[in-house]
């Protein structure tokens, strides 16, 4: 009996810690900077070692989490520094690709928008599938074929990326480009991602990268290509991004990435409208950059300007070598011969055989 009692201790112990996660999951923590000064929110608890990267590009670091007050605090690292896009303004044409594919799917299936959906959550369906299947209708516009599965993970738990990585897994097996996994914010306030983009309101998209995995430097990486892009294209389309401690199933791919349209309490109309701005930025991220054909096509011409060049210097030797010859003997037949001697020696030369 105390071996039972014993054992069921233990069960407990170890059970905590995973429970006590799922009670912070939907929790909204702020992050705070070393002033106190309030940078973002994030719903579910931040770890330390976090890092955070602000829509002005302000980089931070999580040092240490409070779980009674639901408040973070961070460190600043400076401005992190985009990665360079100075070729969409070029006018570059699109890489010629025999085969443009991403892949998308909802590891939280039950996420739905209150305003319009009624209800923030559906275990049936979620709002969120709408915003997917706009998404995914936008990319194809731009010419990708899109790999998309509508299977859902039920229920929103800590076990749901668990349920989502067969799903995810099979669609990277298609040979995609990359692979996104769309959810919606549990942000209350919907001030936090509304906005105006392109003079048209709409809400804005969170970038969310895990840091667990072997690829978490090469997500982050297409996470920052992402926002470069699209503060280029669509200035505030991009709210922020977030590498938190989770893998997200992203370790299945270098170019994979967790997008958030918006947040619960947004209207799904003004979510819907930032699909078809995010579907261009996906589009010049992924394939819009400098032509591969160019500088092949370049060196083409040159490679045919100095052929031409050669061959105008033979006709240039033979001529002369052949009013040589003509001056030298005073008839033609002796010029053909001496010709002929020249040649044969000329090519002796060359290739190192000696004449007879």
């Amino acid at each position: 009996m105390k071996k039972l009692i014993f054992l069921c201790v233990l069960f407990c112990l170890a059970l905590q810690p995973a429970l006590a996660e799922e009670a912070l999951e939907g929790k909204t923590y702020t992050i705070v900077d070393s002033q106190g000064k309030a940078i973002t929110h994030l719903c579910g608890a931040p770890d330390v070692g976090d890092e955070y990267i602000a829509g002005d590009n302000g980089h931070y670091r999580i040092t240490s989490v409070d779980h009674t007050t639901l408040q973070a605090r961070a460190e600043s690292l400076g401005a992190y520094v985009l990665p360079d896009v100075s070729w969409l303004n070029q006018n570059a044409q699109p890489v010629t690709a025999q085969r443009r594919a991403v892949a998308m799917y909802c590891t939280h299936s039950d996420e739905s928008y209150t305003p319009t959906d009624g209800k923030s959550s559906d275990e049936q369906r979620g709002g969120i599938y709408d915003v997917a299947e706009e998404f995914k209708a936008a990319l194809e516009e731009q010419g990708i074929t899109v790999y998309y599965s509508d299977e859902t993970h039920h229920p929103h738990d800590a076990g749901a990326y668990r349920r989502s990585r067969a799903t995810a897994a099979r669609l990277v097996e298609e040979g995609v480009d990359a692979v996104m996994d769309i959810h919606r914010d549990g942000i209350e306030d919907p001030a936090s991602y509304e906005g105006t983009v392109d003079g048209e309101e709409m809400t804005k998209v969170r970038l969310l990268v895990g840091r667990s995995n072997q690829n978490a430097e090469a997500n982050k990486a297409f996470a920052a290509q992402i926002k470069a892009v699209a503060d280029e294209m669509y200035p505030g389309l991009i709210k922020d991004i977030y590498i938190g401690k989770g893998t997200y199933n992203q370790d299945l791919l270098p170019q994979a990435v967790l997008l958030e349209f918006g947040t619960y309490t947004n209207d799904k109309e003004d979510v819907l409208s930032s699909t078809g701005h995010m579907a261009e930025v996906m589009n010049k991220t992924l394939y819009g950059g400098v032509s591969g054909a160019a500088p092949v096509q370049k060196e083409e011409k040159e490679n045919t300007g100095a052929w031409t060049g050669i061959i105008w210097l033979v006709v240039a030797v033979a001529a002369g070598v052949a009013i040589y010859a003509f001056v030298s003997t005073g008839s033609g037949k002796g010029a053909m011969q001496q010709m002929k001697n020249t040649f044969r020696e000329l090519g002796g030369s060359v290739t190192g055989k000696k004449k007879k």
